[in-house]
């Protein structure tokens, strides 16, 4: 076998910093695999050993070592973002929708839909539109009803048979 040039871990931290974060609840649960990981390079293993530990492919190791080597901590972080699909509603919209929905009362699916077609010209599914209204914060509730045989004057009496209960004797 022809001699490999081994890459080295560079030490960004002291290894009780780095057990800290691994330990650490609030710590990306992949970030934790990837400091494991930097930790057993740590200790002296090469990348081969600590893949073979770790389980993952050799050009996984290198590329976290990389990650590690570059940036430390920060590095090892995942770098996604802006992922997902764009939202057919800008930030306006949104506004302008919620304060719709704040000063109209008795909405429903089917009434949200129809006020984001008309006026913004985007056709949601009744499903979207459900998670839109969560995401502005806004719940369904089953809607009170009030009984028309129920007298005016429920107070009054309500304490008139409290006081004649109170005042019996046994």
């Amino acid at each position: 076998m022809a001699n490999k040039i081994q890459k080295r871990v560079e030490i960004h931290v002291k290894k009780s910093k780095l057990t800290k974060w691994t330990n650490s609840s609030k710590t990306n649960p992949s970030v934790v695999k990837k400091l494991l990981f930097i930790r057993h390079l740590y200790n002296g293993k090469t990348v081969e050993e600590a893949n073979e530990i770790m389980e993952i492919s050799l050009s996984t190791g290198h590329r976290w070592l990389d990650e590690w080597n570059d940036g430390g901590y920060e590095g090892l972080h995942p770098k996604y973002k802006n992922c997902g699909k764009k939202a057919k509603l800008t930030d306006e919209q949104f506004n302008e929708l919620d304060e719709w929905m704040s000063h109209n009362h008795y909405l429903n699916t089917r009434k949200v839909h129809a006020f984001i077609k008309e006026n913004f010209k985007v056709d949601y599914s009744l499903k979207q539109v459900t998670l839109i209204v969560h995401k502005l914060g806004y719940t369904y509730k089953k809607v009170y009803v009030e009984s028309s045989k129920i007298p005016k004057n429920t107070q009054r009496i309500l304490k008139k048979t409290k006081k004649n209960i109170t005042g019996m004797s046994i």
